[in-house]
């Protein structure tokens, strides 16, 4: 099985661990076998961009993108590499979305695809991006709730009275 691997940063030969929060600090290579979401990802910090799935009425899977920062879905209109990885230097970890894999060790590329605008790709298939203003109406329609955020913010992000 391939696995995929986005960057902003082109030419990569071979891809590094590197520490991150979303695996309580480790240091790790992430790839997932969803091409459109190694390229979401690329821009999808989940500070500025939310990427991620939930079940639709019929319970198919339908992946998201969140503008969590107003005019944050421009960045989306920047390049990127997807990168193609093999896939037995991964593992699964509970603390990832189903299809989301880690390595701690550093992974050679395969193939690059250079990408010259995410947003277009990601047209390509079935992505639900969703603007700022909209998001809280999305969040409603997943059933999430907007004031009980994944990740902890000072304030709730999409009130108006927070915003300066």
């Amino acid at each position: 099985m391939t696995l995929y691997h986005s960057s902003k940063t082109p030419d990569i030969k071979a891809l590094k661990p590197f520490p991150n929060n979303g695996v309580d600090g480790e240091s790790v290579v992430f790839a997932t076998d969803d091409k459109l979401f190694a390229v979401a990802m690329t821009y999808g910090t989940g500070d500025e961009l939310a990427v991620g799935y939930y079940k639709d009425a019929k319970s198919k899977d339908v992946m998201f993108i969140d503008e969590l920062d107003e005019g944050k879905l421009s960045l989306l209109d920047n390049p990127t590499s997807l990168y193609e990885v093999d896939s037995s230097l991964f593992k699964e970890d509970s603390r990832l979305f189903p299809g989301e894999f880690i390595s701690t060790t550093e992974v050679p590329v395969v193939k690059e695809t250079k990408i010259d605008n995410v947003f277009k790709y990601l047209k390509r298939g079935w992505v639900e991006i969703t603007a700022y203003k909209d998001v809280p109406e999305a969040m409603e329609r997943r059933k999430r709730e907007v004031d009980k955020p994944e990740k902890e913010h000072a304030t709730n992000r999409f009130d108006p009275a927070n915003k300066s």
